[in-house]
């Protein structure tokens, strides 16, 4: 039967949208796996000839990088995707599902403008300069980027405590919201403890030990520990940032699958049946209208009957 206007407009979704969930997880995997094979070949390697004076690719690939450039486009498509799905399902059935997106897509429009910008080192590097390079007897960077951090892990927090429910709902998404906090929970508290007690540079060596055989090049002019410090800040912090920008935007295609698989969403409004109004009463088992057979009419009492 045809659909209604309302129907047929509510079953378009943007391409974008479109876009198989696992598809976009398993390119971030291959993102990371590339940029470490790549860093073998080239800096264990010595693939390529790259010559003396040059920066090392586990720099170049990580910071400011390949790697950092796909989690901002990641990023970037998930703000928008959320920002629609957050307006599209407001005060219809999954109004939850749309208002953690809502939330997530204000915190990650927050959380790409620093991640691009490092916003959090150019706060720290001021306040060590107002403050001193030691506060409260801990390097500067571990209470300078402190009110950064906070702001950014707000908004994904407060969506997770307050409409995570409904998304945990989504059987297909679920388990990329898991993967989505558990990676950026690890990254995180990781990187905003990494200057105490020097535990970035101790992992640092054990990594560069332990997978590169101390085959890593150094980064020309800097000491062995802030080397082995960066191995961890570049290399696997920003591994465990692609994973969970794969995740997060894998999560938001996965939900927006099963939704378009339920009833028809129009926009800001309640479902719609896919059934013609005209069309409706047929379809439930019941004549319509030009097809009712009118009733007898009912012969007065005080008529004269037939004989």
């Amino acid at each position: 039967m045809a659909k209604t206007v309302d129907a047929q407009r509510s079953d378009r979704w943007p391409g974008l949208l479109r876009i198989p969930a696992h598809l976009t997880f398993v390119v971030a995997v291959l993102v990371v796996i590339g940029a470490w094979m790549t860093v073998y070949a080239v800096d264990v390697w010595g693939w390529g000839n790259r010559g003396e004076g040059r920066l090392p690719m586990w720099w170049e690939l990580f910071n400011d990088g390949v790697v950092e450039v796909v989690q901002w486009v990641y990023i970037a498509i998930f703000v928008v995707g959320a920002g629609y799905l957050g307006g599209r399902l407001q005060g219809g059935p999954h109004a939850g599902v749309g208002s953690f997106f809502f939330v997530m897509s204000i915190g990650f429009a927050l959380i790409l403008i620093e991640e691009a910008g490092d916003v959090r080192l150019i706060l720290a590097e001021a306040i060590g300069r107002w403050l001193g390079y030691e506060i409260l007897g801990m390097h500067f960077h571990v209470l300078g980027t402190l009110p950064v951090m906070l702001l950014l892990a707000f908004f994904p927090i407060y969506a997770l405590l307050r409409y995570g429910k409904h998304v945990w709902q989504l059987k297909r998404a679920r388990k990329y919201l898991a993967a989505l906090y558990g990676l950026y929970a690890v990254s995180q508290i990781g990187a905003q403890t990494s200057h105490i007690e020097g535990w970035y540079a101790h992992f640092g060596n054990w990594i560069n030990a332990t997978f590169f055989n101390w085959q890593l090049p150094a980064m020309p002019g800097i000491d062995p520990g802030a080397n082995s410090y960066f191995i961890i800040d570049n290399v696997v912090e920003e591994s465990l940032e692609m994973l969970a920008a794969g995740a997060l935007l894998a999560m938001i295609l996965a939900a927006a699958a099963e939704l378009r698989g339920t009833a028809a969403l129009v926009r800001g409004g309640a479902p719609t049946s896919r059934i013609a109004p005209a069309d409706s009463a047929h379809a439930k088992g019941g004549a319509r209208e030009d097809e009712r057979v009118p009733a007898k009419p009912e012969v007065p009492v005080d008529s004269p009957q037939p004989q």
